[in-house]
């Protein structure tokens, strides 16, 4: 029997239509691989939410190459599934696939949700890595750190990557790191909210790839990020806009003292 991979579910409340309290699209993915000699990749795509979605599509990327599904609307509360033929996996170990279930709501605001789901090749061991994202709120930026466990008796070096929801970002997206033998690390990510993404929960996603006995290999962990409102940002602004009154104010009235003063 091929291996199989667990079933990754990611959830996010998009908010793509009026402001806060609008439920709008709300998609619910998951994204399961079967692998073997023909790796095919299980996306299931729900709206939860009470607007309709249309030209929703999965876009997966795995070893450099592009897959696409074909495009469907779903109504609220519609399901959705495609199977998605990949490349067979070019050597032993396990690898990753990225999928972005993209789609148009109803005003024509384009949104995406993103989904890492591991593609094991036959044969291949399985991997003695595994990952935790502890992610914090994020108002217009943010933090999150990813913990690294190494449960092989040799060092390890890798990279990281982070998937996030559209919106969301960290610099960089990518980057090394290094575990000793049967050790941890910590590396530590800044989260953005470069969309001004209204509040709610957010799917992100960390990838750590490496090699290890010659077989590649990839882990994957998800957390929710959870956004909230700039209350810091939404005080500044009125105490800004109040300072440069009251400095237009004292410029008027010093150039209105001068001209009593030159009167006399």
């Amino acid at each position: 029997m091929a291996p199989r991979a667990v079933a990754l579910v990611v959830t996010a409340a998009v908010l793509t239509v009026g402001g806060p309290g609008v439920a709008g699209v709300r998609l619910q993915c998951t994204a399961e691989s079967r692998g073997g000699a023909a790796s095919t990749l299980d996306v299931v795509a729900v709206n939860t939410g009470d607007e309709p979605a249309r030209d929703v599509r999965p876009e997966v990327i795995y070893q450099h190459q592009t897959y696409s599904g074909e495009t469907a609307a779903l109504a609220p509360g519609a399901r959705r599934e495609w199977q998605v033929a990949l490349a067979p996996p070019p050597e032993s170990g396990t690898f990753a696939a990225t999928i972005h279930v993209r789609y148009v709501d109803a005003v024509g605001g384009r949104g995406s949700v993103p989904v890492v789901a591991q593609v094991p090749a036959p044969d291949g061991s399985p991997s003695l890595v595994r990952l935790r994202l502890d992610a914090h709120k994020v108002a217009r930026v943010g933090s999150a750190t990813l913990l690294i466990e190494n449960q092989d008796a040799r060092p390890i070096g890798g990279r990281v990557v982070v998937v996030l929801a559209d919106g969301l970002a960290t610099d960089p997206e990518s980057m090394p790191a290094q575990v000793a033998a049967s050790g941890r690390t910590a590396v530590p990510l800044v989260l953005e909210n470069r969309a001004a993404l209204p509040p709610g929960s957010y799917p992100a996603y960390a990838l750590f790839e490496y090699t290890a006995s010659g077989e590649h290999h990839a882990a994957v962990t998800r957390a929710d990020i959870e956004v909230v409102a700039d209350v810091a940002g939404a005080r500044a602004r009125p105490l800004l806009v109040g300072v440069g009154a009251l400095a237009v104010a004292l410029v008027l009235l010093a150039v209105a003292w001068r001209r009593v003063a030159a009167r006399r």
